[in-house]
């Protein structure tokens, strides 16, 4: 009873909730932590590096002249300047691309896959990317509609045309565009 009592008691304020038990073989238990230990390592192994170049440089500067120093530091600082600002129109550049793959119900986190040295390039393998992956559903369409209706004996004849409304494509999975162009490409 007293586990019962603990365990519908509420939580001094400002602590953390109690934490799920986790059910960890002490192998995966050791695999785990040797990973944290690793990424924390390569994480500290970074913050060293950067603050030994920060004193580097701090040192080259404080044994320059004046004049030299001044111009040293404006160099730096143009630098760091116009590497945030390619940084920013790289992002710029990966949210058009994800915007793109987003009107043509792509999956946007294959912006970084697609983007190109500018955006008529980014635009051009979109476009390439959505001709292959609307081939590529319509042959399984195609590959699905051959098979023919379970318990109706199989493939339908040789010749004989299908028709699927909006609704069964919708109900088979298929995008409300894919299912809209599909009926739209066999009206005929």
């Amino acid at each position: 009873m007293t586990e019962d009592k603990a365990a519908s008691t509420p939580a001094p304020e400002g602590a953390s909730p109690p934490e799920k038990a986790l059910n960890l073989t002490q192998t995966e238990l050791n695999e785990l932590l040797g990973k944290v230990r690793t990424e924390t390592r390569t994480q500290s192994d970074r913050e060293i590096a950067k603050i030994k170049a920060d004193y580097d440089e701090r040192s080259k500067l404080a044994a320059m002249e004046k004049d030299e120093r001044i111009k040293a530091e404006r160099d730096l600082e143009l630098k760091k300047l116009t590497d945030e600002l390619a940084a920013s129109k790289h992002e710029l550049r990966i949210r058009a691309a994800e915007s793109e793959l987003a009107k043509l119900e792509l999956d946007t986190g294959l912006a970084g896959v697609v983007l190109g040295k500018d955006d008529d390039e980014t635009k051009a393998n979109i476009a390439a990317l959505k001709k292959q992956v609307d081939a590529m559903v319509k042959k399984q369409l195609d590959d699905r509609l051959k098979t023919g209706a379970p318990g109706k004996g199989g493939a339908p004849a040789a010749g004989a045309k299908l028709s699927l409304d909006y609704g069964t494509l919708r109900g088979m999975g298929y995008t409300d565009a894919q299912a809209r162009e599909y009926v739209e490409r066999n009206k005929k």
